[in-house]
């Protein structure tokens, strides 16, 4: 990442706000940052210690994963070698530092920034073996 930060880099390409903070598209990273009443909440009384902001380099990016719970609340986890190994806790994989929740109703955006994510990777990495780009495979 540039020393100056976001303003070195541009703008994002593209930016999600939900439940779970905040998730920046940039042409080479994407930059999660946890906040608001939900996230505190759930630290609080789930102890869940996440990381308040993370950076995932899109060049490191191997896959993009929608993961539901039997209610369907979907979260966005991202796989990259040394990533966290999910838990099997539903709430605690939401929150760590390779995820991000949206919402617990619509998250047709949360799909959409999905897409977008595997697209600028796929740029980045110049293109994926046959058949993967439409399954969230990079």
């Amino acid at each position: 990442m540039a020393a100056g930060g976001e303003h070195e880099a541009g703008p994002p390409l593209a930016r999600l706000h939900g439940m779970g903070g905040h998730l920046l598209l940039y042409p080479d990273r994407i930059r999660l940052l946890r906040h608001g009443p939900w996230f505190t909440a759930m630290n609080l009384l789930a102890h869940l210690e996440r990381e308040m902001e993370s950076t995932i380099l899109l060049r490191d990016l191997v896959a993009v994963h929608m993961v539901r719970s039997l209610l369907l609340v979907q979260f966005l986890r991202l796989t990259y070698a040394g990533c966290p190994a999910p838990t099997g806790h539903y709430l605690r994989d939401a929150f760590a530092e390779n995820a991000f929740l949206f919402s617990l109703a619509d998250n047709r955006p949360l799909l959409e920034m999905q897409h977008r994510i595997t697209a600028a990777t796929l740029r980045l990495q110049g293109g994926a073996p046959e058949g993967a780009a439409g399954q969230g495979i990079l």
